[in-house]
């Protein structure tokens, strides 16, 4: 791909923007946007491009729309192709639901997709189980009860399905925890062993003694012949015409004769005084208040006395017969769980033939990501359905002053552990594995980068731009680096190497958004400075710009070639200029043969323009410049002229309003209007003007010196919000 063009109307916060980036010199373009100017809209209209959907002007609700992204053919460009990394805090990227599988991008999802499907297809037989038994967690005490049969839920309702299709188990009608996974009844059980076994041999006695009603071997027991009766309940059965026929007893034609001898030959078992007696030794134990629960389940069918002697089998016919009543339900998951076992072994096989490529890629990452407390590695872990080792993402704590180190999960520390840096830094990994899957298939991609060096410290900062030069060395990569950080800016074109037409600088007028090539290629005083050399051309009012925007910069070269921080060992030239950034009883009488002879001494420039006269009044000219100073006229000496003459003007009309005039050393700004809001307390009159001159000191104080990181705060300042505080300020005096 050698262009890229795009055209978005109305897309979010964006009213127009049509542009084209060249990729046929350097696949990198690097855009300063300043905030409020394009950044997030930019990112949310490509991110809504690969995911096929509109993206509209959601406040304001603007038409028409238009999004086309397309190459330098006219061909739109696939969405496979496009990677949005977005900044840090816009991102769920790193989720609970996200899988540790470590694999590519597309097989992760497909591995996660089919597990997706898995906990979809269960919920119906979850859903009864739960319902029906009224257990506190269904699925975990089926994995206790059945763990002879795997591992997890999947595979031991597949392994059971022959068990429950080829027998029939007896209903239970009592809570699963009532006899269950309970310590109490554990307890009363292992405690009477002997009295339910004695129990279990003399019912079984009985029934050998009884009559030809009951089995002698108990297959035909009580609770069977119950159920007997419970299957015709009612007298349509007979009403019908049928009979029962029933060994050693005439044939039955009614429910009441049918229930009575069912009864009968019951209570013969039962309450004979052989097994009641065994009861009785039982019963005891069944008297505490905390087991009465069971002791009501036995009361209604004492046959389950029976069943209590072999816990662990009475337990697993328990959801056998639950099971066995939803066959339709579990005969559809064990054949959905066998669909997916094959996708997932083989997404399995494939994420282990790149553990050593991903292993790489955490040995970079520990090189270039210094003093964090976590370490990632990679750990063969089961596969959470099939039980197969895949390599997965693990995280190991380190304490670096004991040496001691815990391993913890993932998403434990994405959210609850780390620092917010840590926190970047863990999903800057996630999207470091997302590049390293498309290197693999060698896949061409444009990259678009939103801030992601955002917040960061400086060392991790460095690390990023590592990554970005990564991607920018790969011929298969294009990337657009967007970027609110004039600083982080500088370093990316410079460290990348970017060729000029490829630094870019965001621009928001009121009806669109245009993204020029950067003004400041070099650092701005530099370019300042290269218009006073003699014969350069520029116009009177360009010179008069860059040498009012120079003003606060030698003030701090004067100020930095001092070893004293005493203002009063910086000479008369950093006073003559001090007097030029704050209202002092000098400022006024302040000439440009003055300022030529100190810039002349300190930058050895003083090639000014012949229609600068050496007896004009600097200060005027700082004001004239200011209010000529138009929207559209963006670049940095315009700001700072426009942030001079505000300070001025609000100096100016705090020092005609304050009681206290004495001299001011120090934060001249500050100190001023500290005094100014002592005089509102006894002065209502002053009050109108005060969020006026907080929006002075909010926007103007750091931002015409040199130590502010490369100007950047004035520099995301939009000129007409210095306009509007400068007007604002004029205002203040009529």
């Amino acid at each position: 791909m050698q262009k890229l063009k795009i055209k978005f109307e109305n897309c979010y916060g964006i009213r127009k923007l049509e542009d084209e980036f060249d990729f046929s010199k350097c696949n990198t373009v690097a855009i300063y946007a300043p905030n409020g100017v394009m950044k997030t809209s930019f990112a949310k209209t490509f991110t809504d491009y690969v995911n096929k959907i509109e993206s509209k002007d959601q406040v304001f609700k603007r038409e028409p729309y238009e999004r086309k992204i397309i190459d330098e053919n006219d061909v739109d460009i696939d969405i496979d192709n496009i990677f949005i990394i977005k900044s840090f805090i816009d991102t769920g990227y790193v989720s609970e639901k996200i899988s540790t599988l470590l694999v590519r991008n597309e097989l992760r999802e497909k591995y996660e997709k089919a597990l997706m499907s898995l906990d979809e297809g269960k919920k119906p037989v979850i859903s009864f189980l739960k319902t029906s038994t009224i257990s506190s967690d269904c699925e975990k005490e089926m994995l206790r009860t059945f763990s002879d049969l795997g591992d997890n839920i999947f595979e031991i309702l597949n392994n059971l399905t022959e068990d429950i299709s080829k027998n029939t188990f007896r209903e239970y009608n009592f809570k699963y925890n009532n006899v269950f996974d309970n310590p109490i009844v554990r307890k009363f059980v292992n405690k009477n062993k002997n009295n339910l076994q004695m129990y279990h041999d003399k019912y079984f006695e009985i029934l050998g003694n009884s009559d030809d009603f009951f089995s002698h071997d108990g297959t035909f027991g009580t609770s069977q012949a119950s159920k007997i009766a419970e299957a015709v309940v009612g007298d349509a059965f007979f009403n019908a015409g049928h009979k029962i026929s029933l060994k050693s007893s005439k044939p039955i034609s009614s429910s009441k004769d049918l229930n009575d001898l069912i009864n009968e030959q019951i209570d013969k078992v039962l309450n004979s005084p052989e097994l009641r007696k065994q009861f009785d030794k039982i019963d005891k134990d069944l008297r505490p208040k905390n087991i009465q629960p069971l002791k009501n389940i036995i009361e209604v069918d004492k046959s389950l006395l029976l069943e209590l002697l072999n816990y662990e089998e009475f337990q697993k016919n328990y959801w056998k017969s639950y099971l066995s009543q939803i066959k339709t339900e579990l005969d559809t998951l064990n054949q959905l769980f066998i669909d997916k076992k094959g996708e997932i072994e083989e997404i399995i096989r494939e994420a282990n033939t790149e553990s050593d490529v991903w292993k790489l890629t955490l040995e970079t990452f520990k090189g270039r990501f210094i003093n964090l407390p976590f370490e990632i590695e990679i750990e063969n872990t089961k596969d959470s359905v099939l039980g197969l080792k895949q390599p997965s993402l693990c995280v190991r704590f380190i304490d670096r002053e004991t040496g001691e180190s815990e391993l913890v999960e993932r998403d434990f520390i994405s959210d609850k552990v780390l620092s917010q840096g840590e926190r970047r830094a863990f999903y800057l990994l996630n999207i470091i594995f997302e590049i390293q899957a498309r290197l693999i298939k060698n896949q061409e991609t444009i990259f678009v980068i939103d801030d992601i060096a955002d917040s960061f410290d400086y060392k991790n900062k460095y690390a990023i731009v590592e990554y970005l030069n990564d991607l920018h060395k790969n011929s298969n990569f294009y990337s657009i680096i967007l970027t609110h950080n004039f600083d982080f800016y500088r370093i990316i074109t410079s460290r990348l190497g970017l060729v000029r037409g490829n630094k870019k600088h965001a621009i928001k007028t009121v009806d669109r958004i245009s993204i020029i090539e950067e003004v400041y290629q070099k650092p701005p005083f530099i370019t300042w400075m290269n218009y006073l050399k003699s014969g350069k051309n520029f116009t009177a009012d360009d010179a008069k710009k860059h040498i009012l925007a120079l003003i606060p910069f030698v003030r701090n070269l004067i100020e930095y070639g001092h070893d004293s921080l005493s203002s009063t060992s910086y000479g008369d030239d950093f006073s003559v200029l001090t007097s030029l950034l704050h209202s002092k009883a000098e400022t006024a009488k302040i000439t440009f043969c003055d300022l030529k002879l100190i810039f002349r001494a300190h930058i050895s420039r003083d090639d000014f323009d012949i229609s600068i006269l050496d007896g004009d009044i600097v200060y005027d000219h700082i004001l004239t410049v200011a209010s000529s100073i138009q929207d559209e006229e963006f670049n940095l000496e315009n700001k700072i002229i426009l942030a001079m003459a505000i300070r001025h003007k609000a100096e100016e009309y705090m020092w005609q309003k304050v009681t206290n005039q004495s001299e001011i050393v120090g934060n001249q700004t500050r100190e001023l209007y500290e005094r100014y809001q002592d005089d509102c307390i006894h002065n209502a009159d002053l009050r109108g003007a005060l969020s006026t001159l907080e929006r002075v000191n909010i926007m103007t104080p750091e931002n015409i010196h040199l130590n502010s990181f490369m100007y950047e705060p004035i520099l995301d300042m939009g000129i007409g919000e210095l306009k509007g505080l400068y007007s604002d300020i004029y205002l203040l005096d009529t």
